[in-house]
């Protein structure tokens, strides 16, 4: 019997597992929302990319954004950097890495986050 019970236990727990997973998409990490916004009177295109994702060319307008959010690698080696385009100038900057979250996470406030 108390086999039994054991086996179906297991059989509910691996047959629940990707609902679970889909629904805590982060469950061994942080989860992090990002978002550029521009402040600049011109149009401003980004392209944005990790090792893992090419989130492709993005045009914001003046006050507008673009938002995406991630799972931070097990072992905190996530990296997303951004290339940006306004008029005839271009910047390309890291946007999250080891470094910005641990900033983050320390800096909790309004005077840091913005």
């Amino acid at each position: 019997m108390r086999s039994s019970t054991i086996h179906y236990f297991f059989a509910f727990v691996i047959l629940t597992y990707p609902i679970a997973s889909i629904a805590f998409s982060c469950p061994f990490t942080t989860k992090w929302n990002v978002s550029v916004i521009s402040a600049l009177r011109e149009d401003l295109v980004v392209h944005i990319k990790s090792g893992d994702d090419d989130l492709g060319n993005h045009t914001i307008p003046y006050v507008g954004n673009y938002s995406w959010s991630f799972c931070e690698k097990v072992g905190g080696h996530t990296l997303f950097y951004g290339y940006f385009w306004w008029g005839s100038k271009f910047q390309s900057l890291d946007l999250f890495n080891n470094a910005i979250s641990d900033k983050l996470i320390l800096n909790v406030d309004p005077e840091h986050c913005y």
